[in-house]
Order: C-alpha cells, then sequence, then structure tokens
C-alpha cells in the first residue's frame, strides 16, 4: 500500500508559479487586444480623412495625400476606392456621385509561445463628391 503524503510544504512554490504564469498569458492578451481596438479606430480615422480629402477635391486620385497620411500615423496601408461612380478614368467623381474607400492593413502579433499571428483589418467610409466637372 501507498503512503500518502503528511508534508505539504512545497505545494504553495508551484501554485504561485501557475498562477504568475497564467496572469502573464492574460495580461498579454488582454496588450493584443487593445492595441488591435486601438488600431482599427486609427483606420477608421484614416478612411474617414481619405474620404473627406477625395469628396472635396472631387477624384479618387490622391496617392500623394494617401502617402501623406501614412508617413504620419506610421501605418503602412493599402486602400481602393471600389463603388466610387467615375466620371472619366483619370479618378473624377462627379458633383453627388458617391466616393467609397476601404483601407486594408494586415497586423502580425506575437501569441503565446513562438506563434506569430496574422490579423488582416479593415475599414470603409463614403462621401459624396462636392466638384462639378465639365
Amino acid at each position: 500500500m501507498m503512503k500518502s503524503i503528511k508534508n505539504k510544504r512545497g505545494e504553495g512554490y508551484i501554485d504561485v508559479a501557475v498562477t504568475i504564469m497564467m496572469v502573464s498569458f492574460v495580461l498579454v492578451f488582454v496588450v493584443n487586444v487593445v492595441s488591435l481596438v486601438a488600431l482599427n479606430q486609427n483606420l477608421k480615422t484614416v478612411t474617414d480623412q481619405l474620404v473627406e480629402y477625395a469628396s472635396q477635391h472631387g477624384t479618387t486620385a490622391i496617392d500623394a495625400y494617401a502617402e501623406s497620411l501614412s508617413e504620419k500615423t506610421g501605418i503602412d496601408f493599402g486602400y481602393s476606392f471600389d463603388g466610387s461612380t467615375l466620371y472619366d478614368s483619370s479618378g473624377k467623381v462627379q458633383l453627388g456621385d458617391t466616393i467609397e474607400c476601404t483601407v486594408t492593413y494586415k497586423i502580425s502579433f506575437m501569441g503565446f509561445g513562438n506563434a506569430i499571428h496574422s490579423v488582416p483589418m479593415k475599414a470603409s467610409a463614403s462621401g459624396i463628391s462636392r466638384v462639378y466637372w465639365k
């Protein structure tokens, strides 16, 4: 028959070590989620600014502004004007027509251990052209 161990003085050390490990995992997860939420808000703001600029100028050819916005925010995003009603092939949008912009960004963050998770993020906005083209 096996003897039961009556001395349990070392159990507390293992409990503390496991608790610290679990708390650190939760902290890593919370920090990653908060950074994703903040980045999503920044992408939405960038999308709104791109649509506002395109609406004021009546064109979807805004590469220089998008580049300056990318440098200012530090986010290397991609954008497209899918669904926009173009007046001609140069990207002009007639007065009152819709301009729809979609900004995409792919973020990679550390998971538990050596795992790297890649999350695609997308934000979209729309506006109306304020320029009349003859």
